[in-house]
């Protein structure tokens, strides 16, 4: 356990102390009948990393500046994506997921929330649509990724965003981990990431339909725990004058990969 990534990576990812984000993996079946409650308890609670850690809040400002703008946000479990927005004063929100999870409080702040199953079913919203749809980190639980993000075009307005993260394989902590245990970490059988998507095959599948407009990176916190944890931290805090390094030193530490696609009529 030399390699210092290897050792952030096990501590991250196999066993982590403290708060348990995880959910095994169910099927579709199981989601919305035999295992309903136990998904329900556990979905109506959950925000995600790119949500506590703030990524999916600070791009989606980045990239969407006009608060008028129609959302949907795909598998908003708790909804506290919905509510940062909503808290920074866009209005026009709508949510969906595989069965009901929203709090009552929440579904004060949505104009709409529908239920579908991603891989199998078209949203039940009709073409050209919303200004922006966001799924953060749930391309990577689906059986048909694929689908999804060809009726996220569909829904789409022209011009339209469509923002997303999946796991970052190509970070020096995972590929790391993969030399270690030919495995990847974020892909044990304890957890419900079923999809592989490499950066390559985001490309050749979604810029069939998309152009890409930019790429970013989740940095989790954890990353600077401990001795070699604080040499990281100075390294990115002198790269943050530098948006090239910056941007590298992400791509080698991130967590999970954001992608911000345009719609391409």
């Amino acid at each position: 356990m030399a390699n210092a990534d290897v050792w952030y990576n096990i501590k991250l990812i196999i066993n982590p102390k403290g708060y348990n984000n995880e959910m095994k993996y169910f099927t579709a079946e199981e989601l919305k009948n035999s295992k309903k409650d136990e998904v329900s308890k556990h979905l109506s609670k959950l925000s995600g990393k790119n949500v506590r850690y703030n990524l999916s809040f600070d791009v989606f400002k980045k990239y969407v500046s006009d608060k008028s703008s129609k959302v949907l946000d795909l598998g908003t479990a708790s909804g506290s994506f919905l509510q940062q927005l909503h808290d920074d004063g866009y209005q026009n929100l709508y949510a969906h997921d595989i069965d009901s999870y929203l709090p009552e409080e929440r579904k004060k702040i949505i104009q709409e929330y529908k239920i579908a199953e991603l891989s199998t079913q078209p949203l039940p919203w009709p073409d050209n649509n919303f200004d922006v749809v966001t799924a953060w980190c749930v391309l990577p639980h689906l059986e048909n990724p694929f689908y999804a993000a060809r009726d996220v075009h569909r829904i789409l307005r022209k011009d339209g965003l469509f923002i997303f993260t999946a796991l970052h394989l190509a970070s020096k902590a995972s590929i790391d981990y993969f030399k270690k245990y030919k495995n990847f970490g974020s892909y044990r059988e304890t957890n419900n990431h079923i999809a592989l998507l490499p950066d390559s095959v985001v490309r050749k599948t979604m810029l069939k339909f998309f152009d890409l407009v930019g790429v970013d990176y989740l940095v989790i916190p954890k990353i600077f725990d401990g001795w070699h944890g604080k040499i990281r931290k100075i390294l990115f805090n002198l790269a943050s004058k530098n948006l090239k390094l910056e941007k590298a030193l992400k791509k080698r530490w991130g967590y999970n990969i954001c992608y911000i696609l345009r719609k391409r009529s």
